[in-house]
């Protein structure tokens, strides 16, 4: 069963309880729909995502020579790690998850942080049923 599927099988159980006289309604007898029931807890999962803080990035330089000298940011996430690496020769920005190549051909490492965020919100939508 999904998440959707709970907000409406709740829905269902309050009105039935409320249509049978079986249950008390303390608000001059409103009943709430499905629809209201299903919009409302959906509102409260996409809230959810809506304020989830952007991820935090620790920068690291790794030296080598000149052919080999690359920076790295990183962040740690409940689902995995996101590993952006910016290479001086040839000049390439790289984005990681949990180790396998995600994105390549990034302009800048800010827009690689952008992309690394907004893939991190997809997969909390896709985890929440959204």
């Amino acid at each position: 069963m999904t998440q959707k599927d709970l907000a409406e099988e709740y829905a269902n159980e309050r009105l039935q309880g409320r249509l049978s006289g079986n249950e008390i309604s303390f608000s001059d007898n409103i009943v709430f729909t499905e629809d209201d029931i299903k919009a409302a807890f959906n509102a409260g999962r996409e809230s959810v995502v809506e304020n989830i803080p952007e991820l935090e990035w620790k920068d690291e330089d790794r030296r080598g020579d000149e052919e080999n000298y690359i920076e790295e940011s990183y962040s740690l996430t409940p689902f995995g790690d996101y590993s952006i690496l910016k290479w001086y020769a040839p000049t390439d920005i790289t984005i990681y998850f949990n180790g396998e190549h995600f994105k390549s051909n990034i302009m800048s490492v800010q827009q690689a942080k952008q992309a690394a965020n907004e893939d991190y919100k997809q997969r909390i939508k896709q985890a929440l049923g959204l």
